[in-house]
């Protein structure tokens, strides 16, 4: 067990990026209209999920640790409103962007395909970097009396190649209570079979899951490991039955009992409108209230 298992089943959380450019209103919004809180990625304010790290195009110039953006914008008004109103199962989730993803933009020049095996290297570096980073976060959650999440976000991970990278995120796992992979596109499967994350998170919306997927995901679940099930489009007007067909299809196709689920959308809310993003939130929540639950204990978890 871990404390995973502290949350209700279908928990509605976001996968990181939301559309506001005031950072209260974006704290205020994570805590209150989500079960899962999580760290306001607002690329508004921080540009894309790699300028938020790296803060500059990429291109123009390589990575080094001076270029080290530790805290996201809306950082501290986020632990703010969690101390003001902690979750009842006391958790919260980061993300960050994927070493994976941060190596591939500081290798890619003039628009050629990176080196694999160069990207892979500096990712091993990077990946040390964001853990350090996150660690610093991390404690001050733990400060507060909150277990974290903490979710590496790799988009295209599977157009990159990915035999023999899931040591890679080894330095990832260490930081927090647990640790997650969210994966954007077509998910390798097989990658993530090897790699074991505690939680898995990927677009469900967008990759309807195939046999190959079903016996994963059966795999996953059957060593313990949580799923966050992206089964809402965000840039369209799906709503909660939308989701919930989708869900009952996939879970029908997996074949298992899945209690220990997560529900969002298919990815961050970072390039729709703010009222978009409120509808996603209430949608999540409708369509979560019409999944079977299961009840869990909710004291704060050992830390």
């Amino acid at each position: 067990m871990t404390v995973l298992d502290r949350l209700p089943t279908w928990t509605t959380t976001g996968v990181g990026s939301l559309p506001f450019d005031d950072v209260d209103e974006a704290a205020a919004h994570s805590v209150a209209a989500y079960g899962l809180p999580f760290c306001p990625q607002l690329p508004r304010l921080e540009g894309d999920m790699i300028a938020e790290w790296l803060g500059a195009d990429p291109a123009r110039c390589g990575w080094s640790a001076e270029r080290d953006r530790e805290r996201p914008h809306a950082w501290e008004a986020w632990v703010r409103e969690l101390e003001a109103r902690p979750p009842p199962h006391w958790m919260a989730k980061l993300q960050v962007t994927g070493p994976v993803t941060l190596a591939c933009a500081l290798e890619r020049v003039a628009g050629q395909r990176a080196s694999r095996k160069e990207a892979i290297a500096l990712a091993r570096e990077l990946a040390g970097w964001l853990a350090a980073n996150a660690s610093i976060l991390v404690r001050r959650l733990r400060g507060i009396g909150l277990a974290t999440i903490l979710v590496v976000d790799e988009p295209g991970l599977a157009a990159f190649g990915t035999e023999g990278i899931e040591r890679v995120w080894d330095p990832l796992r260490v930081p927090a209570s647990v640790w997650g992979l969210h994966i954007c596109c077509p998910v390798p499967w097989q990658t993530v079979e090897r790699a074991e994350p505690d939680l898995l998170s990927f677009d469900l919306a967008l990759d309807p899951v195939t046999d190959v997927a079903a016996r994963a995901l059966r795999r996953h679940a059957e060593r313990g490991g949580w799923t966050a099930w992206g089964a809402l489009r965000v840039a369209s007007t799906e709503r909660a039955g939308d989701a919930r067909r989708r869900l009952e299809q996939a879970l029908v196709k997996v074949d298992v009992d899945f209690e220990r689920s997560l529900l969002t959308a298919s990815c961050g809310s970072g390039r729709v409108s703010p009222s978009r993003e409120r509808e996603i939130a209430a949608e999540l929540r409708l369509a979560a209230q019409g999944m079977p639950t299961a009840a869990r204990a909710t004291a704060p978890p050992a830390l």
